[in-house]
């Protein structure tokens, strides 16, 4: 990961929220389903990658709000030095029945633009951050999808969708 985009052809792969989903339903419908939960709460395990290129995991409360998906991060936490150095992303979601699997990459873009910042903060269900805190928009550069099949049987198989920007379909 470079963490740079100086092509038009990378600026051009970077999708909102609903472009993926109007590209991938299919795909955008199993993530939605497994990154919020039955409490309206989405939880999910951010991967970012340090300024001395060591891998970083925490766990983080995506937002979806309008055409995007956010973060909402506390503004003194290794995260932010993370996505504003790099701006590269991978998010996960818990697993969900029989080990279902939601993934997807990208990059983050900081906003700073007060309306969407308020539109972000008002679509978070519970009040744990600042309005102070960094947000940022995730694109959608790449999605997983995986599913088992014939679980706890003989032959079990995972089946694995993978979709990339630019791709027609999954």
């Amino acid at each position: 990961m470079s963490g740079r985009l100086s092509t038009a052809s990378a600026v051009s792969s970077m999708l909102r929220w609903t472009d993926f989903a109007a590209q991938a339903p299919d795909l955008a419908v199993a993530g939605s389903r497994r990154l919020v939960g039955p409490d309206g709460v989405a939880i999910a395990f951010l991967g970012t990658v340090s300024a001395r290129g060591a891998p970083r995991l925490a766990p983080v409360c995506p937002i979806f709000c309008g055409d995007d998906l956010y973060l909402c991060i506390g503004a003194h936490t290794p995260k932010v030095d993370d996505l504003r150095a790099r701006r590269e992303y991978v998010l996960h979601a818990f697993l969900g029945h029989n080990d279902e699997e939601f993934q997807t990459s990208g990059h983050s873009i900081e906003v700073t633009e007060d309306a969407e910042r308020a539109a972000v903060h008002q679509a978070i269900p519970f009040k744990a951050f600042r309005t102070s805190d960094p947000i940022f928009r995730l694109t959608i550069d790449h999605a997983l999808w995986v599913y088992w099949e014939r679980v706890g049987e003989p032959d079990t198989k995972a089946i694995r969708k993978v979709w990339r920007a630019g791709d027609s379909a999954p």
